[in-house]
């Protein structure tokens, strides 16, 4: 049994919460607390009292750990039912309530979420028009002007009564065997709603499907009442590939700004930090969005986190916001430290790229004063399934149980530039990466044989694309380029980037070249030879490469995970080296063989 559960047919509340708690740990791998069963059955027991006509599925999954608690279908319709039996409520702000002795999400806010992923993500929302009510069934004074909100059994019964005629089987199909795929990534949503995002983010992105989780919304909350009282405070933030981390630091940075406080947002990263800074190069409020977001580290002293950084053009800063806060070295860590009142930390230290780079919880905690530390645990832009299945083949944790992905390998580089091609053809964005190796990058010249990285002849000599006839470039230019790459300008399969051009940005579906650098040889092992990425200098890969195998070990693998992790739908890889896409094409065979991956997936 899996989730959503088609409630109609029980008579016993128990039996309905058994049966859903059996769903919920086949689908997450966890059974849910003793507070979840029991609410269930105090709800379970008001909505089988209904004897409603209309199929109700619960616990319908959305992205992460988020499940909408009801969903009721009529032949055309859906109604989302989030169902809350706090008996005190006080709203804190448009994010957050106080409920019961404790900090949640705002229900409205919640539920308006709900629908909008429900939408615009969830391939029913063609066909099906979503809507939402909000059953507050202890409490009969909360009140919002943000949704719509019954207190009682008899009023949700004449909600649902008023939606349509009852859905069949063939009507709740689509909802139950649908799938989640993000239309618009976050740049993209951002250029097309730049002025409505600008003048309120947090609602503007909620409405396109883009709203904030519980976790996240209270992590906004802490931060923003830590900027309101002027407190000394630093806020680590962990999450994995996926989790959201930009979207949050985003939203803290306008929201800040429309509230009239000093932030920023600080990246290390110049290719991420020239393309937000050219889709937010707005005005808010006599505020040039643009100009808010800053190095943290430059390589030239001139970051928030180095010495030469003119602290006087930027002083009494409230808030400044460190996303990618995982490539920070140890002095950049404790000189931001000095730069604002409230400092937000946004990492994860499976992305550390360069053998200096120092953003691991451990220094944070060393160097970091008036600590909170939080957590990104659900995953929205990729699924959880497929980023177990990533650290599966890196570093052999436990393989996912299923996989909602697309996961596409070739032996054949014609074929896979095909296949993106015909991804491309449909209106999908995709990308294309590539491992450092081969070739090194030429700035001075962008038609040098240095910066060909798919074609013949390669500086390194390495001729498996001789009678290709593809000939493929390093991305290089990153004010102009990598911008444009990204907002879809370019063709993406004329161009390549590396890791350091893959980091925070996303597409449908990425092409990845998994080069000659990280080789299976019974085990993972590091090829030098191939690698030309110098960036860092003594600390680069390349040096790593030869004077430290665990640190270089470390990198590359950190380094893929990265390259493997910005698809939104997929993504196709070719092998540069044999022996390892057969390894990864061993372990893919056995999953589909065992069932965990349907035989008719792509």
């Amino acid at each position: 049994m899996d989730l959503p559960v088609v409630i109609n047919s029980y008579a016993d509340p128990k039996d309905m919460v058994e049966d859903l708690s059996k769903a919920i740990m086949n689908h997450y791998g966890e059974y849910p607390s003793p507070e979840e069963r029991k609410t269930w059955i105090s709800l379970g027991k008001n909505i089988l009292n209904m004897k409603p006509r209309h199929p109700i599925l619960a616990e319908t999954p959305l992205f992460g750990l988020e499940r909408a608690d009801l969903v009721v279908v009529d032949t055309n319709n859906a109604l989302i039912v989030e169902a809350k039996g706090w008996k005190n409520v006080k709203k804190i702000s448009g994010l957050v309530v106080y409920a019961d002795g404790s900090y949640h999400i705002d229900p409205c806010y919640q539920l308006n979420n709900y629908v909008s992923k429900m939408r615009f993500f969830h391939t029913s929302g063609s066909n099906i028009r979503y809507r939402g009510i909000l059953y507050m069934y202890n409490n009969h004074t909360y009140s919002s002007n943000s949704c719509r909100i019954v207190h009682s059994i008899d009023d949700l019964r004449n909600e649902i009564e008023r939606i349509g005629n009852p859905g069949t089987a063939d009507d709740i199909r689509p909802i139950i065997e649908g799938k989640f795929t993000i239309s618009d990534d976050l740049i993209d949503l951002i250029m097309k709603y730049q002025q409505d995002i600008v003048k309120d983010a947090v609602n503007t992105l909620v409405s396109r499907g883009y709203g904030l989780s519980e976790e996240q919304a209270i992590i906004m909350h802490r931060v923003l009442e830590a900027v309101k009282n002027r407190q000394e405070m630093t806020f680590l933030v962990h999450g994995e590939s996926g989790s959201g981390k930009t979207l949050v630091a985003l939203d803290l940075l306008l929201d800040a700004v429309k509230k009239g406080y000093n932030a920023m947002l600080a990246y290390r990263n110049n290719r991420l930090l020239n393309t937000m800074r050219q889709v937010l190069d707005l005005n808010a409020g006599g505020v040039m969005i643009g100009s808010l977001i800053q190095y943290y580290s430059t390589g030239r002293g001139k970051g928030i986190g180095e010495p030469n950084f003119d602290v006087s053009k930027y002083n009494d800063m409230d808030l400044i916001i460190y996303d990618e806060a995982q490539r920070m070295t140890q002095n950049v860590i404790e000189t931001t430290q000095t730069r604002s009142r409230v400092k937000v930390y946004f990492f994860d230290d499976s992305q550390i790229l360069i053998g200096d780079e120092a953003g691991t919880l451990e220094n944070f905690r060393r160097y970091c004063k008036n600590v909170t530390e939080m957590n990104l645990t659900a995953t929205f832009r990729i699924s959880r399934s497929y980023l177990q299945l990533v650290r599966h083949i890196l570093w052999n944790e436990r393989r996912p149980d299923s996989l909602n992905y697309e996961v596409n390998l070739f032996d054949d580089v014609v074929n896979f530039m095909e296949d993106l091609r015909e991804k491309h053809s449909h209106g999908n964005k995709t990308g294309l990466l590539c491992a450092f190796t081969e070739s090194k990058g030429d700035k001075t010249n962008p038609t040098s044989d240095q910066n060909r990285r798919i074609g013949y002849p390669l500086p390194s000599g390495f001729d498996i694309y001789k009678n290709s006839g593809l000939d493929i470039y390093w991305l290089m230019n990153e004010r102009t380029e990598y911008p444009r790459y990204w907002r879809g300008e370019l063709d993406p399969l004329r161009y390549c980037a590396s890791v350091y051009g893959a980091q925070g940005f996303e597409a449908d579906y990425i092409g990845l070249v998994w080069g000659r650098d990280l080789v299976w040889r019974n085990g993972w092992d590091i090829n030098a030879d191939p690698i030309t990425d110098t960036i860092g200098n003594n600390y680069s890969l390349k040096s790593m490469a030869r004077k430290n195998h665990d640190i270089a070990m470390k990198l590359l693998k950190n380094r893929y995970y990265t390259l493997m992790t910005r698809g939104i739908r997929g993504i196709d890889i070719f092998f540069e080296d044999h022996q390892t896409g057969k390894h990864i094409s061993d372990i893919i065979k056995g999953m589909r063989e065992n069932g965990f991956i349907p035989h008719d997936d792509p």
